[in-house]
């Protein structure tokens, strides 16, 4: 298992604009993906937005992250415009239930 994430900073706009259009527009895409587990979105005040996705394995969290950079950037650009910093690895200790 796999988590990756990613931190962008927003130039303009509002956060609940932001997150709308995230779960209208990337969820259902990102949701749909192969090794997909979980994403979410948190707002992390100053206009610091993060999001963290799970995924099976390394290759499939690759892919997703190239999915979010262009979908961000095309749907999203002007609001939180760049790259995103991203920190993505293999989880050592799971939690258990």
């Amino acid at each position: 298992m796999v988590i990756t994430i990613r931190s962008r900073e927003m130039v303009s706009g509002s956060v609940a604009t932001l997150m709308k259009t995230i779960d209208d527009g990337f969820m259902p895409i990102i949701s749909n993906q192969p090794g997909y587990i979980a994403y979410y979105v948190i707002d992390a005040g100053d206009g610091l937005v993060t999001a963290v996705s799970i995924f099976e394995d390394e290759k499939t969290s690759d892919s997703s992250n190239e999915l979010a950079q262009r979908w961000i950037s095309e749907h999203l650009g002007d609001v939180v415009p760049g790259k995103a910093q991203v920190i993505s690895g293999t989880v050592m200790v799971p939690a258990q239930n």
